[in-house]
């Protein structure tokens, strides 16, 4: 391999000088259209073992790119570092990446969730992994998962040693979990466990929130050892029981009716009680849903709070004593 000088160019080859004078030629086919090849420019080229009619060195620059292509590509693979390279085309089951050589890249491996549009990828710049390496076979796999995985866990690193307990930060939900959200906080992952995204109840995470949503979370617990992060969602909003008080009267709409009472939603804080049957109305013998219907508006007075279980208990009757 030998680097060449470019005299000039043709529609069918591309003249060059070697370093001893000679003159040697590439077909132009070896080129792209625009490949920058005006005088002077140097290329790498391979020497054939032949010469051309008129006594030229006959070279190859695509062979000379492809050996040197496939000498990056296998530093790559044994030092396990990134490559980056460009997405030329879709095809059955993944995309081609030129990285000097012809690459594959699975479409289970563009990324670490599937993406909406991937095919938008087409003629951009990626980082990717070497996954599987064989030139005699001219088989090359790549990933670009491994490589955003890679990338996070670089930044998560930086962001372990950033954060604290009782920071405050603006979290990315970025997946879901039977028992919470997981949130992105400066580029590493944290757990909103259910019970922390709201004061009112454990709603279900899917319902809370979707994909992109950002919260302001609190930093409950960083636990380096074991990567895990624990943040909350709810403590960073005021307490709705602090707006209530033991002994006041509110009103409030009827938003449940169940065998044993009906639950009630109090209009200025939001928040939602239960009047027990016993505490709806002095009279026996009647069920709930005989007494009141849903949305009917209510006095309620407060009987008591408890802000462990987040639950407060309502009367009607003891409120009409006012």
């Amino acid at each position: 391999m030998v680097d060449v000088t470019v005299v000039e160019a043709s529609d069918r080859e591309v003249v060059v000088k070697l370093a001893d004078g000679r003159l040697g030629v590439i077909p132009k086919s070896e080129f792209s259209e625009g490949g920058g090849l005006s005088g002077g420019t140097v290329l790498k080229a391979a020497v054939l073992s032949r010469q051309d009619s008129s006594g030229r060195v006959m070279l190859s620059h695509s062979w000379a790119v492809r050996q040197l292509g496939w000498e990056a590509v296998r530093a790559a693979h044994e030092s396990k570092t990134p490559m980056t390279g460009r997405v030329v085309k879709p095809v059955k089951g993944g995309f081609v990446v030129d990285l000097g050589v012809r690459a594959f890249l699975p479409s289970s491996m563009v990324d670490e969730a599937p993406l909406e549009d991937s095919a938008s990828l087409v003629g951009s710049e990626i980082a990717v992994m070497v996954t599987e390496c064989e030139e005699a076979a001219d088989r090359l796999v790549v990933s670009r998962r491994d490589a955003l995985r890679r990338e996070r866990r670089v930044i998560e690193r930086a962001a372990f040693d950033r954060l604290a307990k009782g920071q405050r930060r603006t979290g990315r939900v970025v997946g879901f979990a039977e028992f919470g959200l997981m949130v992105e906080v400066e580029g590493a992952r944290g757990l909103v466990h259910r019970s922390e995204l709201s004061w009112m109840s454990s709603p279900s995470p899917t319902a809370f929130a979707k994909l992109g949503d950002e919260f302001e979370v609190l930093v409950l617990d960083v636990n380096k050892s074991k990567r895990r992060i624990g943040l909350s969602i709810r403590q960073c909003v005021p307490n709705p029981l602090d707006a209530i008080e033991v002994g006041a009267v509110y009103q409030g709409t009827v938003s449940k009716i169940v065998d044993y009472g009906v639950f009630v939603v109090l209009e200025d804080s939001g928040l939602t009680g239960l009047v027990h049957l016993s505490q709806l109305t002095e009279m026996a013998g009647y069920r709930p849903e005989q007494l009141v219907t849903r949305g009917d508006s209510l006095v309620v007075k407060v009987l008591s709070i408890d802000p462990k279980k987040h639950r407060v208990s309502l009367s009607v009757t003891q409120a009409m004593l006012l």
